[in-house]
């Protein structure tokens, strides 16, 4: 199989690309993103360019199946252009309208969407839900967009995939949250905290690898089985945790982006304080998906690859 991955330099992509390239049914993997990849090997071909760039379409056009994971996470990283909303959803639309034009009818696609297009939800939340991203979130309302345009080409007979991971975190997770969960600090709320999930990056890889070689299509949820808030996190990471003010700590997420251009969009923020949970039965299911990292606890020792034994016996409901 020719697989083609956009977004292949980012967080996921330094776990996908590897996983890709030792696998046997693989037999040549091309690489896109608009930066440059360092890495080699007899069955990669690395691509650079716009996500939207139409030479991209002649390279889609020669494989068998795309993974899709072009996307603006870290508005940031549009430097001065990084207020610019309009510009971020053209990239994330257009940029996945433009994939899925350039596929054939025969070609597989694994879409990468995203959990937070549920909003919030205290119960688990299955794939069949309505869409209700939090208001404001742009990230969250562009994998909407993406979503739909991937499900109307799956009406006409597209054979898709969409993956809905929650929160991704590992060695290689975004920079920004692995800064957040070094901080000792959480937003101070009312108990009980709402809860949320997180998954492994190893274990999304893991999931993709699957999708590619499965029949199946339509949405899949990705989680860990346990639960766990994010003051609950930072206690169990911390041995001294401080609760401050929600109103402060979206403040001081504004300040820094607005000012210095450091991190998300402030709405990221939000959705810690919010509950949201997944059922995850689909993905064992049609996947036969079994994480690798299954509990809470777990995929934060190793994000940070330390032992932390004060968390030991820390209820992760909360």
């Amino acid at each position: 199989m020719h697989v083609l991955i956009t977004g292949a330099a980012g967080c996921l992509g330094r776990v996908l690309v590897p996983l890709l390239l030792g696998d046997p049914r693989v037999t040549e993997l091309t690489a896109h993103d608009l930066r440059p990849m360092a890495q080699r090997h007899p069955k990669l071909r690395v691509l650079c360019g716009d996500i939207r760039d139409p030479a991209l379409g002649h390279a889609i056009a020669g494989a068998d199946a795309v993974v899709h994971m072009a996307f603006v996470v870290i508005e940031s990283h549009l430097r001065q252009e990084r207020h610019n909303r309009i510009l971020a959803r053209a990239i994330n639309r257009d940029g996945t309208r433009a994939v899925i034009d350039a596929l054939s009818p025969e070609t597989r696609l694994v879409h990468l969407s995203s959990a937070s297009i549920y909003g919030t939800s205290e119960v688990p939340v299955g794939e069949s839900a309505e869409p209700r991203p939090l208001p404001g979130f742009g990230y969250a309302e562009d994998k909407v967009l993406a979503e739909q345009a991937v499900a109307a080409a799956e009406a006409g007979g597209l054979r898709a995939m969409r993956l809905r991971p929650h929160i991704i975190l590992g060695p290689h997770a975004q920079p920004f949250l692995r800064a957040v969960l070094r901080l000792p600090f959480y937003p101070r709320l009312s108990h009980p905290a709402p809860p949320l999930q997180v998954v492994h990056e190893q274990d999304v890889a893991a999931a993709i690898v699957a999708a590619l070689f499965s029949e199946a299509t339509g949405p899949v949820n990705l989680a860990c089985e346990d639960q766990m808030s994010f003051e609950a996190m930072q206690r169990y990471l911390h041995r001294f945790a401080l609760g401050v003010s929600p109103r402060i700590a979206q403040a001081a997420a504004r300040w820094a982006f607005d000012i210095f251009g450091i991190g998300p969009d402030p709405a990221w923020s939000a959705g810690l304080d919010r509950p949201l949970v997944l059922d995850t039965t689909r993905a064992r299911e049609v996947l036969g998906w079994r994480p690798r990292f299954p509990r809470t606890a777990d995929v934060l020792a190793d994000t940070f690859r330390r032992r932390i034994p004060h968390g030991r016996g820390l209820d992760t409901r909360v």
